[in-house]
């Protein structure tokens, strides 16, 4: 079955996204059991060969969803799903997005802040963020289902559960084909297989088209900066973002590096073409505005750009636009 893996690693990009914090260690499947015939199964294709292979094993993924639905969360506890859900509680923006793009954001009730798109999401009760959730507001909205960002501690599912609540947390982020388990994940809870395999298969096509297009272009080095100053810290080469960057054609001077963490020696001496920052975090500013990085190649020929934070540190269905946003920047004569 396909693997909901567990990254703790992602702690050390907080400053990079609103939504972002620390994680446990471990990982976690996510699986259906039914008194229905054997389900069939989806076949995982790896998006890019830029890491060690993490998910080698697949969904099975029903045909027609028979309920209860019995699925094992990121903590290794069972949740059964008695039935689709029909009013939902969730404090994932990845999973707000693919469940639009699901077409079953009519099932969403309530959502957390940085839960911020579609626009059709902005419309939906705030009810907290990722890890200050209001409590008594979920449990008197008696949802079918809240969903969980990956992120939540144990302590918190526990605390919806032991109100009687359906609590499912999953997590697949620490490698690009995440995003591909998230949208099967929704697809299952919601009777959406079919949407979730068409929509798995639409971004791939576009991906292959992207590495078509890139293959034999020359590839700038580039860094990837998620923290600078105090803390530096960088999508090193174990990290779904090196992915990214790789896809969209370009040598991640920091692949080599583990765990997020860069030093600023470290980045001097690669002495990047480009540099990428988040729009959220201020890097850039910062970067700019300390001794050290001045110094940069890319920094005296303004060839840091800053990008959106949400499409890139969101496992769903616009990491493809994350991928065409670095392929503009890397190759803007090409595209």
């Amino acid at each position: 079955m396909r693997k909901f893996k567990v990254s703790g690693i992602l702690a050390m990009v907080c400053a990079a996204a609103l939504f972002l914090g620390g994680c446990q260690n471990g990982e976690a499947a996510v699986s259906t059991t039914t008194e229905a015939t054997t389900a069939t199964t989806v076949a995982e294709t790896t998006a890019a060969d830029t890491t060690e292979d993490t998910s080698a094993e697949t969904i099975p993924v029903q045909d027609d969803a028979v309920y209860p639905l019995s699925l094992t969360d990121k903590f290794g506890a069972e949740v059964v799903i008695e039935k689709v859900p029909e009013k939902v509680i969730c404090f994932s923006p990845e999973l707000v997005e693919i469940m639009y793009a699901l077409g079953v954001g009519d099932a969403l009730y309530g959502r957390a802040e940085s839960c911020n798109f579609p626009e059709e999401a902005l419309s939906v009760e705030i009810m907290g963020d990722l890890f200050n959730l209001n409590v008594e507001t979920v449990v008197a909205a008696e949802p079918d289902l809240v969903l969980l960002s990956s992120m939540t501690s144990a302590d918190t599912a526990d605390s919806l559960k032991e109100k009687g609540l359906t609590v499912l947390t999953l997590d697949a982020d620490a490698y690009f084909d995440g995003a591909y388990d998230y949208i099967a994940g929704v697809g299952m809870v919601f009777d959406a297989a079919d949407e979730a395999a068409a929509l798995e298969a639409s971004m791939k096509a576009e991906l292959q088209e992207i590495a078509d297009k890139v293959a034999d272009l020359e590839k700038p080095r580039a860094y990837f900066a998620v923290g600078v100053g105090e803390f530096d810290s960088t999508a090193t080469g174990d990290t779904y973002l090196s992915q990214i960057m790789e896809m969209a054609g370009s040598v991640n001077v920091a692949k080599d590096g583990t765990f997020w963490m860069y030093t600023l020696e470290q980045l001097l001496l690669d002495d990047p073409d480009i540099i990428l920052c988040g729009e959220m975090s201020g890097t850039k500013d910062t970067m700019l505005s300390l001794e050290g990085y001045k110094d940069l190649r890319a920094v005296k020929e303004d060839a840091v750009y800053v990008i959106n934070d949400d499409i890139f540190y969101r496992q769903g269905p616009r990491l493809v636009e994350a991928v065409e946003t670095l392929v503009k920047i890397f190759h803007p004569d090409a595209f």
